[in-house]
C-alpha cells in the first residue's frame, strides 16, 4: 500500500486523497465562527479515517512457450558417380633399327667428338701474338725490364666505339725515347686474348709515367669485354731496336 505524507502535519495519507483530511477539518473548524469554550460545549472527536482502497495488484498472463526450433533434415554425402574403368589398347610397336646400324652411328658420333677434341685442343695450342713477336734469338730487349703497362680501362667512345686507355710505367733512371709496344689483352680466367694494340709510345721520362688511349680491335661488343681486374696485359718491345 502507499502512502504519502503531508507536509504540514506530518501524518501519512491514503493516496485516494489529494488534500490530508486533518488539515482540511482545521481549516474548517478556523474559518467558522465563535464557539463556546471548551467547558460550556463538547467537543466532539474527529471521524475516524477511512480505510484507502485496497489496490489489486494487476494479473498478467505468462507469456506464451517458444515454438518448438524447426527440425533439420540429415545431410547425406554424396558419393560421386562411379567412372566406368578405360581401356587404352597401345598401337603396334614397329621394330628398331638393326644392331649393326646403332654400332656405325656410335662410332662416327665418338669419332666426330674426338675429331672436334683435337681441334680445339691442337687450336688453342697456336702461339700468342705477342709470342710471335719475339725475335728469332728468342731474347727479351733489354727494355722490358724497365717498362710497365697498367690501369688498362676498357671502355666505349661516345660514335659506339671501342677504346682503350693504358699507362706505360718507366721505372729506370733514364728517359726512354722512341718506344713502340705491341699489348695482348688477355682475361684473367684463361680463354683467348681480347685485342692486340700496336701503340706508338714515344718518349717516356725517367721514373715517369705516361697515359695512352687507342682503339681497341676486337670481335667482343662492349658489354662482353671483362671489367678492368679481370684483364693482365703482356708486351713486347718492337722499337726502338735493339
Amino acid at each position: 500500500m502507499f502512502t504519502w505524507i503531508c507536509p504540514q502535519c506530518g501524518r501519512e495519507v491514503p493516496p485516494s486523497y489529494t488534500e490530508c483530511p486533518t488539515c482540511a477539518e482545521r481549516r474548517q473548524l478556523a474559518a467558522q465562527p465563535a464557539t463556546p469554550p471548551p467547558s460550556q460545549q463538547a467537543v466532539a472527536p474527529p471521524p475516524p479515517l477511512a480505510p484507502p482502497p485496497a489496490y489489486a495488484q494487476p494479473q498478467y498472463a505468462p507469456p506464451p512457450p517458444p515454438p518448438p526450433p524447426p527440425q533439420q533434415q540429415p545431410v547425406y554425402a554424396q558419393q560421386p558417380p562411379q567412372q566406368q574403368p578405360q581401356y587404352y589398347t597401345l598401337p603396334d610397336q614397329k621394330k628398331g633399327m638393326p644392331t649393326w646400324l646403332v654400332g656405325v652411328l656410335t662410332v662416327v658420333v665418338l669419332g666426330g667428338g674426338l675429331f672436334g677434341l683435337y681441334k680445339f685442343v691442337g687450336g688453342s695450342s697456336k702461339p700468342a701474338p705477342v709470342q710471335a713477336a719475339l725475335p728469332a734469338d728468342g731474347k727479351a730487349h733489354p727494355y722490358q725490364k724497365y717498362l710497365e703497362v697498367v690501369g688498362v680501362r676498357l671502355m666505349e667512345t661516345e660514335s659506339k666505339k671501342n677504346m682503350v686507355r693504358f699507362t706505360v710505367v718507366n721505372h729506370s733512371a733514364a728517359d726512354l725515347s722512341g718506344l713502340e709496344l705491341s699489348i695482348v689483352l688477355s682475361p684473367t680466367t684463361g680463354g683467348e686474348p681480347v685485342a692486340v694494340i700496336e701503340a706508338k709510345v714515344g718518349d717516356v721520362p725517367a721514373q715517369g709515367i705516361k697515359d695512352m688511349e687507342s682503339p681497341l680491335n676486337t670481335k667482343l661488343k662492349v658489354y662482353e669485354l671483362p671489367d678492368w681486374q679481370f684483364v693482365k696485359t703482356s708486351f713486347v718491345i718492337t722499337a726502338p731496336p735493339k
